[in-house]
């Protein structure tokens, strides 16, 4: 799969922000594979990305219209609420990376994960694409499928298939 990545570090000023995203924006148009964009976006998409501080800045609105324009995706970031610690324990989160919505379909583990801040005030945050096996999925019946006419039979005919434990529990049903 052919990818770009784009690390920006969006500036603090609104209009140089509206003209960093246009400007990327644009550039999308000129490659046809995906991309992620990823770095310090200098903005929090919503007021729950922050903490002891005022408010949402003016480029929120600014950063989640490219995003949405781009079809980009804001994964949750794990093993961190925040990416910014400040004094006065300010903190935002700030940091991020966005996959295009195709990479989801490919990618189908991919996620972002805060690690340990070090000296910096703001901390690492790694893209991987691994899962965590928690072993076979449960199986679980929806009370709705038995108001399907084809369930009864659907079931022990795949039951019955099986043969052992499972298709004795068929002819119960």
């Amino acid at each position: 799969m052919g990818a770009i990545l784009i690390n920006v570090y969006v500036p603090n000023n609104l209009p140089e922000q509206k003209n960093l995203w246009e400007e990327l924006y644009g550039l999308r148009s000129q490659f046809s594979c995906t991309w992620i964009v990823g770095g310090d976006f200098n903005v929090v998409r919503n007021k729950s990305e922050r903490i002891n501080c005022l408010g949402l800045e003016k480029g929120s609105w600014e950063s989640r219209k490219f995003i949405d324009r781009c079809k980009l995706v804001d994964l949750p970031l794990l093993g961190k609420k925040f990416t910014l610690f400040e004094p006065d324990n300010k903190r935002s989160r700030l940091d991020r990376f966005l996959p295009e919505e195709s990479w989801l379909v490919k990618l189908k583990d991919l996620q972002q994960q805060g690690l340990k801040r070090s000296i910096s005030d703001h901390i690492l945050v790694l893209l991987a694409n691994e899962s965590i096996d928690w072993g076979p999925r449960p199986f679980k019946f929806i009370n709705a499928w038995f108001k399907k006419e084809d369930c009864k039979r659907l079931i022990e005919k795949e039951w019955s298939e099986m043969g052992s434990l499972k298709g004795r529990m068929a002819v119960k049903l």
